[in-house]
C-alpha cells in the first residue's frame, strides 16, 4: 500500500477503482484476494462483494445488503476524507447491478447460504445481505438464545416484590412509575431491557433491581448471587461508583468489564461459555448501547436457563466501535415480557438531571425533527448556538466561549497548585469540548491546541514543563493494574511528594507510573460517551461530513447538565438530524420473523409504564 495515497499496489480492476475511491482499504482488498485465491474465484463481482463485506464490517455494520450497499457505503470513507469533510462520489464508481450481483455470489464457491453446514463456506448470503461466517452465526446464535430466554421467571414472590417496590423512598411520586414497572419486568422476566436517556433514573433503577432481587432470594432462605458489568472499564467503574452512593446492599460486589466477567483471553475461547456458565442468579449489563455483536453472543452463550439478564442503555446514543448495534436491534425487534401482551423493553423517559431546555432539544433530535431543533437552537436559554463555519471562529472573539474557557483554566489550575485532586476534577468537568473529528480544521488535533494556547496562557502555565500543574490528561487505554480505564480523565496537581496525575477514578499516581495519557483539551464525542460535564462546546464540520449523524449529535448534547454551546452552520446541524447512522445488520428482522411477525409488520414497541406498551416507532435497519 503507498502510504501517501493509502492506494493497495497489488488492487487491480474493480477493487482498484474503490480503493482509489477510499471507500475500500488495504485490509478489506488484502483480506479478499487472499480468500478468492484459496477457492480460486475470479469474479470481479465476488471479490467486491468480499471486500465490501470487510469494509462493512469495520465500519461498524454485521453484513453488507448488496441493495442497500451504495446508502451504506458513504459512510465508507479513509480519517483524512472524513477530517475534510467529503463524502466519496459514490455514483462515479461502476457498481455491479445488484440482480446480477446477487447471483454471481449465490453461484461462488465462497458463498453458502442459510441452509449451509457451519463453516462450509467463508461467507454466506442470507436476505440478499452478504455475512462473513462467524458474524452470521453469532446473529444466529443471538436469536435462539433470546428466544430461548423471553417470558416469565418461576416462582416469583409477588407480594414481597410489591413490598419491595413501595419501600423505595419515591414510590409516591407519579414520575416513578416507570422505574417500578422496569423492577417488576426485571424480577418476573428472565430477560429485560431497560431503556432511557441520560438522567431518567437508570442507575437508580439497577439499585432498586438489585434491592428486589435480594428480597427475592431473602424470601427463599437462599444468597442472591448479583453480577454487575458494563463493556468498558470506565463504565464498569462509573456504575460502581454510583451504586455505591445508592448503598445497594451487601453481597453484591465491584461492577467489572464484560470481558473479565466472560474471562476473556488473548487467541483463546472465553473462560466462560457454553460449557462451563457463569455462576450468577442475575447479570445486570449496563451502557449497552456500547455492546457489539460478537461480545453479546459471548455473554448469551455463557447464560445458565436460570440466570436472570437486564439490559440497561440508551438505544440512541453512538453505536458501539466493534460491529452491531444489539441494544438498537433488541429494543426494535421488541422481545415478550412475562405477561402476555407486555414487553420485556422498558422506557424511563422522565428525565431528572438536564434543564428542561437541553431535554427538550435532546428529544427533538432523537425525533429526527430538524426544524424543531433548529428552533429549540435559537430560543433556548440553556443553548448557545453558533450559525456559522467553525473554521472561521475566533476563540479570542467569541467572549462566551473565551471566557468559559478561562474561567475553568483558572479554577482547574488553582486547585491542582493546592494539591486539592477532587476539585480539580470538579472544576475540569465544568466545561468540556466535543469534536465529530479527530485530525482536520474541525477536529480534536486542531481546536485542542487552540484551547490549550488560551487556557494555559489564562492560567500562566507557559513553561515548558510537561507535568505543569493544571494539565488536563485523558487515559487511551485500560490499565488494570492502576485501577485506570481507557477514557478515564485526570489533571496534574502539585503535592508534598511533587507532581501526580489525579485521576477522576480518585486516585493519584506519579508521572513514571503512567502509560498511554495524554493531553485532553478537547474530545472526541466518541470518547464521551458514558460521560457527565455541566456544560459542553460541540464543534460540528461542514454538512457533507459522513459523521454528522443524529446519533452523534444526541450524544454530544445529552453529555452536558445545564448548558450546550454548539459552533457550526445551520445546515450542519440540519444534516446531523436528519441522517441516521447505517449500521446493516439482520437481528431486528430475524427477531421479528421468529417472533411470527411477516416482514414488513410493526415490529413492536417498547414498554411504557402509562401507556401498557407505545412508544416512537423503530426505525428500519
Amino acid at each position: 500500500m503507498s502510504g501517501v495515497t493509502g492506494r493497495v499496489v497489488s488492487a487491480q480492476g474493480v477493487l482498484a477503482r474503490f480503493n482509489e475511491a477510499g471507500i475500500l482499504e488495504a485490509p478489506d482488498v488484502h483480506t479478499a484476494q487472499l480468500v478468492a485465491r484459496t477457492a480460486g474465484e475470479h469474479d470481479p463481482a465476488v471479490l467486491l462483494g468480499a471486500a465490501l463485506t470487510m469494509r462493512a464490517l469495520r465500519a461498524g455494520s454485521v453484513c453488507l445488503p448488496i441493495r442497500r450497499v451504495r446508502r451504506l457505503a458513504q459512510f465508507f470513507v479513509r480519517d483524512d476524507d472524513a477530517q475534510a469533510g467529503l463524502a466519496p462520489q459514490l455514483d462515479e464508481l461502476g457498481w455491479p447491478d445488484p440482480d446480477r450481483w446477487l447471483a454471481a455470489l449465490a453461484a461462488s464457491s465462497l458463498v453458502g447460504d442459510e441452509h449451509s453446514g457451519p463453516n462450509e463456506h467463508p461467507l454466506r448470503l442470507v436476505d440478499e445481505a452478504l455475512y462473513l461466517e462467524r458474524y452470521w452465526h453469532d446473529e444466529e446464535s443471538i436469536t435462539a438464545a433470546l428466544l430461548g430466554r423471553c417470558g416469565p421467571f418461576p416462582d416469583v414472590d409477588e407480594a414481597r416484590l410489591e413490598r419491595s417496590l413501595a419501600a423505595s423512598p419515591a414510590a409516591a411520586d407519579r414520575r416513578d412509575e416507570a422505574q417500578r414497572t422496569a423492577v417488576r419486568t426485571a424480577v418476573r422476566a428472565r430477560t429485560a431491557v431497560i431503556c432511557g436517556g441520560p438522567g431518567t433514573g437508570k442507575t437508580t433503577t439497577i439499585s432498586r433491581v438489585v434491592a428486589a432481587l435480594a428480597d427475592q432470594a431473602e424470601a427463599r432462605g437462599v444468597p442472591m448471587r448479583i453480577a454487575l458489568a458494563a463493556p468498558t472499564g470506565k463504565a464498569a467503574a462509573r456504575l460502581t461508583e454510583s451504586l455505591d452512593e445508592h448503598a445497594v446492599g451487601p453481597g453484591v460486589g465491584a461492577a467489572t468489564t464484560l470481558h473479565r466477567l466472560l474471562g476473556a483471553r488473548p487467541d483463546r475461547a472465553p473462560r466462560h461459555g457454553a460449557g462451563h456458565r457463569l455462576p450468577f442468579d442475575a447479570v445486570v449489563v449496563d451502557e449497552m448501547s456500547m455492546v457489539s455483536l460478537p461480545l453479546m453472543a459471548r455473554l448469551l452463550e455463557a447464560l445458565g436457563p436460570d440466570t436472570r439478564l437486564v439490559m440497561v442503555g440508551d438505544p440512541d446514543q453512538l453505536t458501539p466501535v466493534d460491529a452491531g448495534a444489539v441494544l438498537a436491534d433488541i429494543t426494535a425487534a421488541g422481545l415478550p415480557g412475562p405477561e402476555p401482551g407486555r414487553s420485556a423493553v422498558v422506557v424511563l423517559d422522565h428525565g431528572y438531571r438536564f434543564t428542561s431546555g437541553i431535554s427538550d432539544v435532546a428529544r427533538a433530535i432523537r425525533d429526527g425533527d430538524a426544524d424543531r431543533t433548529l428552533e429549540l437552537l435559537a430560543t433556548t436559554e440553556a443553548v448557545e448556538f453558533h450559525d456559522q463555519d467553525a473554521a472561521d471562529l475566533d476563540l479570542e472573539a467569541s467572549l462566551g466561549l473565551r471566557d468559559a474557557l478561562v474561567r475553568q483554566a483558572r479554577a482547574t489550575e488553582r486547585a491542582a497548585r493546592l494539591g486539592r485532586a477532587e476539585e480539580a476534577i470538579e472544576a475540569l468537568g465544568a466545561h468540556r469540548l466535543l469534536c465529530a473529528h479527530r485530525t482536520g480544521p474541525y477536529g480534536v488535533t486542531t481546536w485542542g491546541a487552540a484551547v490549550e494556547r488560551l487556557q494555559r496562557a489564562a492560567a500562566g502555565q507557559l513553561s515548558g514543563d510537561e507535568w505543569y500543574s493544571g494539565r488536563p490528561l485523558l487515559a487511551t487505554r485500560n490499565l488494570p493494574e492502576l485501577g485506570i480505564s481507557n477514557g478515564d480523565t485526570g489533571v496534574v496537581i502539585a503535592t508534598g511528594r511533587g507532581r501526580r496525575a489525579a485521576m477522576s477514578n480518585h486516585r493519584t499516581y506519579p508521572a513514571y507510573a503512567l502509560e498511554g495519557v495524554e493531553t485532553m483539551y478537547a474530545m472526541t464525542v466518541h470518547k464521551s460517551q458514558g460521560s457527565q460535564f455541566e456544560r459542553v462546546t460541540l464543534v460540528l464540520p461542514p454538512p457533507g461530513s459522513p459523521l454528522l449523524t443524529r446519533g452523534l449529535l444526541y450524544t454530544a448534547v445529552t453529555r452536558a447538565r445545564t448548558g450546550v454551546r454548539i459552533i457550526g452552520p445551520a445546515s450542519s446541524v440540519r444534516a446531523a438530524v436528519t441522517t441516521e447512522a447505517q449500521r446493516a445488520s439482520g437481528l431486528t428482522e430475524r427477531l421479528g420473523r421468529a417472533l411470527d411477525r411477516p416482514p414488513g409488520a410493526p415490529r413492536g414497541r417498547p414498554l411504557r409504564a402509562r401507556e401498557g406498551a407505545g412508544a416512537r416507532p423503530a426505525m428500519p435497519r
